[in-house]
């Protein structure tokens, strides 16, 4: 899981979509989950190319889950979930942690307005409590949202109620300034 890697990957995505006559460009919105929210936030951030970000499950920042602050132990977790398959990855752990750390969504949350933002989290304390995204919303500026779906899971993107949420969200970006 390089995160680093990942927001130029996006921002790859974004500059390729941008290029396509077929895009309408007013309504390029990111939709990421986990760590991949923590991607869309700080790329946002920067790209004024995006119109909206929905972050579900968003990290307020990427730290070890342990209290001695072991960034080895975040690695160890992230090989058991299957984000990171490469044995020699990361190649420093040194490097990699201060990757994270240039990342952390509190950071640059605030950045994304005047575009819109979306925070959704489930009520069910998980690997991301949902106090992570109070404290994003907090940081945000306006125009945002905050959703709290009770009893999902850290998974949001497998919740009908979170797709629904965010697709209503969507239609409303669009409806809100008259397109369809």
């Amino acid at each position: 899981m390089d995160i680093l890697g990942w927001t130029r990957d996006l921002k790859a995505v974004i500059d390729y979509l941008w290029g396509l006559d077929s895009i309408d460009k007013s309504y390029l919105s990111l939709v990421g989950f986990s760590a991949g929210a923590a991607t869309s936030v700080y790329v946002a951030s920067r790209d004024k190319r995006v119109s909206g970000v929905a972050a579900c499950t968003c990290p307020a920042e990427i730290t070890p889950f342990t209290e001695d602050n072991n960034w080895q132990s975040l690695i160890d977790h992230f090989r058991n979930i299957g984000a990171i398959r490469d044995e020699n990855f990361p190649p420093s752990v040194e490097k990699w942690a201060r990757g994270c750390r240039k990342v952390d969504p509190i950071n640059h949350v605030d950045g994304i307005a005047p575009r819109h933002l979306l925070l959704i989290h489930s009520s069910q304390v998980e690997l991301v409590p949902v106090s992570h995204t109070h404290r994003l919303y907090e940081k945000a500026l306006k125009p945002k949202k905050l959703s709290i779906i009770d009893g999902a899971g850290h998974r949001l993107r497998r919740e009908d109620m979170m797709v629904s949420a965010i697709l209503d969200w969507l239609k409303s970006l669009c409806q809100g300034s008259g397109a369809r």
